[in-house]
C-alpha cells in the first residue's frame, strides 16, 4: 500500500478536548489500545512527547512487547536528552521492537511546554539546534569508532558507536 495509516497511542484514556481520566499511566490501556491498532490494519502508532504525560521511550517499549507486527513512530524532541543518549535509547529500542521503531522528530511547538522540561532555546534557534542533533546521532549509528564532535548546541568526546539498531 503506498500511504501508511497512522494512529497514535498514549498512557492514559482522553482526548485532545477534555484531561485524561484517572493514572497518568495505565498499562492495561496501552496494551489494549496498542493490539486495537494492530488489529484494525494501522501500519504505525505514534507515540507523542508532551512535558506533563507518561515517557514515550517507555510507552513505546511497552507497545512494542504487546504487538507484533505494527511499527511505532516515536515522537522524540531534541534538546531534552543529549545525542549521546539518544542515539543508545532509540537503537536500543530499535533492537527492543525488531526493527518496528521510527522516529518523529519534534523541534519543538508550545513554548510552555518546552520550558517545563527546561528548554528556553529560542524558536529559530531549534532548528538548527535539531539539525545539529540529526547530524551527531547519524555520526554515531554509523560510525565503527568513538565519535567526537564540536558544535554551538553540544560538544561530544568519545561518544560511544557501539549500540546499532536494526
Amino acid at each position: 500500500m503506498p500511504v501508511d495509516i497512522i494512529g497514535m497511542i498514549t498512557a492514559t484514556p482522553g482526548a485532545e478536548v477534555d484531561v485524561p481520566g484517572g493514572a497518568a499511566v495505565q498499562p492495561d490501556y496501552v496494551r489494549r489500545f496498542a493490539r486495537a491498532h494492530e488489529a484494525a490494519g494501522f501500519d504505525q502508532i505514534l507515540i507523542g512527547h508532551f512535558s506533563n504525560a507518561a515517557d514515550g521511550f517507555i510507552v513505546a517499549s511497552f507497545a512494542a512487547a504487546a504487538t507484533e507486527r505494527i511499527r511505532l513512530l516515536l515522537a522524540h524532541r531534541p534538546g531534552v536528552i543529549v545525542p549521546s543518549a539518544a542515539a543508545r535509547q532509540i537503537a536500543t529500542l530499535d533492537v527492543f521492537s525488531g526493527g518496528r521503531l521510527a522516529l518523529n522528530v519534534v523541534s519543538g511547538g508550545d513554548d510552555a511546554d518546552l520550558r517545563r522540561d527546561g528548554d528556553f532555546v529560542p524558536h529559530d534557534a531549534r532548528y538548527r539546534r535539531t539539525g545539529e542533533y540529526l547530524d551527531v546521532l547519524k555520526r554515531i549509528w554509523l560510525a565503527d569508532a568513538p565519535v567526537d564532535h564540536d558544535g554551538p548546541f553540544y560538544r561530544l568526546r568519545g561518544a560511544s558507536p557501539l549500540v546499532k539498531g536494526v
